[in-house]
């Protein structure tokens, strides 16, 4: 075994800047049936650096675990006898222990609780037997009028889908086209179904042109045909990017609405976000003008959006609030990133578990924790569980596909 090595990774992995490949390897090192032994041979470098720390109960239940085992303990009974041999083994009780605070970290042996410091043996899977969990990805698909259905962004390379006399592109850069038809009506087009599972999105340009970004664990309904139409309409549940196409029939524009969980929404050319995750409406115009209505109320109850507002509909009190905010923190997502301008934990955790298609267990109250910060969502999941940790205010475990928050 390279000691000089391991001493690397073990810095390294204390600082959280091993990659995943180093941790794999020091990881593989510390299965090593032999690694208290070269632990021993390694301590006082490390001593001396301070690196190591633990205190001096847990010293003592550590080393009485990991004695046992056959080769330690050999070494201890060939050393010196009297003064010499009490100093020795008190140092090996601090060895041990350092070789137990390491497997902390890789969860191989044990987990130490710093609150107060107690010891509990746990029997631990290896990361082997656990799924790799990855960022999302451009995946979709498309459930056409007869239930029928295309999956989309599987294929990396342009395929074209022929589908009762009108296209749809399904391009390399994960999204899909559709072409107006010159035989299909809007009064009588079939109506398609876009849908994102966890951890994928996709991004579609409905026949009018009009430009949508959809988030993962969404859906939108939309025709294929616009042709004809005296206004057009599309249904969304959960988040999407909208960049409305202007158009007009003469010179009167063609009104475009977006229903979504109760809220109508109203442009005539525009960028806007709506997200109908955690029982709101939630809407912030980017650039022109929407009109904001509701389902079931009278037709003079409605407000105008200017940009940079944001509403949210409050479905359960069928309440509103508008205000104004920073539209970058709503985008960012559709850019490849998360931004949090003091969210509430739980709405950060919400974002990470739809993107990464994960679960997300509380074991403590989290309504007093709110986060800022701004990560691509194609990082590695722990480099960005890890930023989030570094608020102070709480910890977060993940053990396969759960990420566990404590305090």
């Amino acid at each position: 075994m390279d000691r000089q090595r391991l001493i690397y990774l073990i810095k390294k992995r204390q600082q959280g800047k091993c990659s995943a490949a180093e941790n794999a390897e020091l990881h593989e090192l510390m299965q090593n049936p032999r690694i208290e032994k070269e632990i021993l041979l390694l301590w006082d470098q490390l001593h001396e650096e301070k690196t190591l720390k633990v205190s001096a109960d847990d010293s003592k239940k550590l080393y009485d675990r990991i004695r046992s085992n056959p080769e330690v303990a050999a070494v201890i009974r060939n050393r010196s006898v009297g003064k010499a041999k009490k100093q020795r083994q008190w140092r090996y009780q601090n060895i041990v222990a350092a070789a137990a605070v390491l497997a902390i970290f890789l969860g191989i042996y044990f987990i130490l609780f710093q609150s107060n410091f107690e010891l509990e043996e746990r029997s631990l899977k290896t990361a082997d037997t656990y799924p790799t969990v990855h960022p999302g990805s451009n995946k979709a698909k498309i459930v056409f009028g007869d239930g029928t259905y295309q999956e989309l962004g599987s294929n990396p390379e342009t395929a074209s889908i022929n589908k009762d006399n009108f296209f749809t592109v399904n391009d390399k850069n994960g999204g899909v086209s559709y072409l107006e038809s010159s035989t299909i009506n809007y009064e009588v087009a079939e109506m398609h179904t876009l849908i994102t599972p966890r951890g994928g999105e996709y991004a579609i340009q409905l026949a009018d042109g009009t430009k949508i970004w959809l988030n993962a664990n969404s859906s939108l309904k939309y025709p294929v045909s616009f042709k004809g139409a005296s206004v057009r309409e599309v249904e969304l549940e959960g988040e999407a990017y909208f960049d409305v196409a202007k158009s007009t029939v003469g010179n009167k524009p063609i009104p475009f609405l977006v229903k979504s969980e109760g809220q109508v929404l109203e442009v005539l050319g525009t960028e806007f976000n709506i997200n109908t995750f955690r029982n709101k409406v939630t809407t912030t115009l980017i650039e022109g003008s929407v009109k904001v209505a509701f389902e079931g109320k009278s037709t003079d109850q409605f407000y105008i959006l200017q940009p940079n507002d944001q509403s949210v509909y409050d479905k359960k009190l069928e309440k509103i609030n508008v205000a104004q905010i920073d539209p970058y923190y709503v985008k960012a997502w559709k850019s490849g990133d998360f931004a949090f301008d003091n969210a509430p934990l739980a709405n950060v955790m919400d974002d990470i578990a739809r993107w990464y298609d994960v679960d997300v267990e509380y074991k403590t109250e989290v309504n007093d924790v709110r986060f800022s910060g701004k990560v691509s969502k194609f990082e590695n999941i722990e480099t960005l569980l890890q930023t989030i940790e570094w608020t102070g205010s709480v910890k977060l475990k993940l053990n396969g596909r759960r990420i566990t928050v404590m305090k």
